[in-house]
């Protein structure tokens, strides 16, 4: 499940770049300053509003996916026995280590 998810995150992700890149301008920078703006018609005349509706649907199905994902991995829905431990789990199963400093171990004698 969490690979689906991720695969369609990275593809949303994708969608929503691209979105943000085509998405027309409505200030026309340095052209519409001095008069030479020309006609955005090249997806269509009210192409910005499906183009705008379709962005603001990539990011809520951003944010929705980034929470599933991100409950999933947490082991989030009450799910207990799931093989996840914390870190702090790992730390109190680590060996105990001596404190302070050791003697290096002596060489065997040379015959």
């Amino acid at each position: 499940m969490t690979i689906l998810l991720s695969i369609l995150f990275i593809i949303v992700c994708l969608l929503l770049i691209f979105m943000v890149v085509i998405t027309p301008s409505s200030e026309g920078g340095m052209a519409a300053a001095f008069g030479g703006m020309g006609s955005d018609s090249f997806f269509g005349t009210k192409a910005h509003q499906h183009i705008n509706k379709f962005t603001v649907f990539l990011a809520v199905s951003f944010l929705v996916l980034a929470f599933c994902i991100n409950w999933i991995n947490k082991g989030g829905g009450g799910e207990s026995g799931t093989g996840r431990s914390t870190i702090e789990e790992k730390m109190k199963n680590l060996p105990s280590t001596p404190k302070g400093p050791q003697e290096p171990p002596i060489p065997p004698p040379n015959k």
